[in-house]
């Protein structure tokens, strides 16, 4: 169940701070204050004030216009959950490249170099109210989740859109004015209180960022970003946690791997060199064990793919340098 992901986020500091949500079951006019912890589409986990016990509802047991009415914070959370991003993908469809088929391949390189110009494509990413979730999922820090997001945006290369300075922490900042950080100890607390604040400042201005990309339909990512990540096992894991819930972003990667792949199958046929076929063969094995590892990165998949990061190396090593 996708809340096992969830509970290690109870010991995250962004949590310890109690949201009181009012509850009551279908039929049933008892009302019970409950302390909030998180859900998904399916359920809500919450906790009875001063008791450590985790109870978990199912939203189609309660009373979901009584919820909606008295918690609009929490219900506002969840009508972003329902959004299905598959079934708006499905409603619509991305327009096919008229360019691209005139774009034939004569050479693996030619592959090669096809596939580098899809994957530099821009993509969405996650929306600034998810990260916090996707965060959760992965049971990394908020902070340190969007750090790595904002990484993704860097190796993703795409310099159409613009970069605002993100608030740095007082070490970094007099760090690079050249002046050194306060080594006195008695000043500990004041600078540890400094540095919360100045995180804070740091994750705002980083969601900013975030929903003036949506606004404007700026699309910093690209699947060449991702990949790079993915490739990185150490990082990895902040890319999965994205593509878990930028379906978008990993239909598009993934039909790009699909249409090239095709498009090598056409050209093993049509050539006659031994030595380019036996190149073509394995660019193929790379791209459709990434494609099909890429699917299988779903929000209902709970396991993340080791695999994932070698099939990305695979596909990176065939890329133009």
């Amino acid at each position: 169940m996708r809340l096992a992901l969830l509970l290690p986020a109870l010991c995250l500091p962004g949590l310890m701070s109690a949201e009181t949500v009012l509850l009551r079951k279908s039929g049933n006019p008892t009302v019970v204050t409950f302390e909030y912890i998180t859900q998904d589409e399916e359920t809500i986990m919450v906790k009875l004030p001063g008791r450590d016990g985790v109870l978990v509802y199912l939203w189609s047991e309660l009373d979901q216009d009584h919820a909606k009415t008295n918690n609009p914070r929490i219900w506002e959370e969840r009508t972003l959950l329902l959004r299905s991003p598959e079934a708006e993908a499905m409603k619509k469809p991305v327009d096919e490249d008229p360019f691209a088929a005139a774009a034939k391949p004569n050479s693996p390189q030619d592959l090669s170099k096809n596939l580098l110009s899809e994957l530099s494509k821009g993509l969405k990413g996650l929306s600034a109210t998810l990260v916090s979730v996707a965060a959760r999922e992965s049971n990394t820090d908020e902070l340190t989740f969007w750090r790595a997001y904002d990484e993704l945006r860097k190796l993703s290369n795409r310099t159409n859109a613009a970069e605002p300075e993100v608030a740095k922490a007082p070490e970094e900042a007099e760090e690079k004015a050249g002046k050194p950080a306060p080594k006195n100890a008695t000043k500990s607390k004041s600078a540890q209180s400094s540095r919360a604040a100045s995180q804070s400042v740091e994750l705002s201005a980083m969601a900013a960022k975030a929903r003036a990309d949506a606004e404007k339909d700026v699309r910093p990512f690209s699947g060449l970003g991702y990949l790079r990540m993915l490739a990185d096992s150490s990082k990895m894991r902040t890319a999965w946690a994205v593509l878990r819930r930028a379906s978008e972003d990993r239909r598009l990667i993934v039909a790009a791997l699909r249409r090239q792949d095709a498009a090598a199958a056409e050209l093993y046929e049509r050539i006659q060199d031994k030595t380019a076929k036996g190149e073509i063969a394995v660019f193929r094995r790379a791209m459709t064990n990434l494609a099909d590892g890429l699917e299988k990165v779903t929000r209902e998949s709970t396991t993340m793919e080791s695999s994932l990061s070698s099939d990305a190396q695979a596909v990176l090593a065939k890329l133009p340098r």
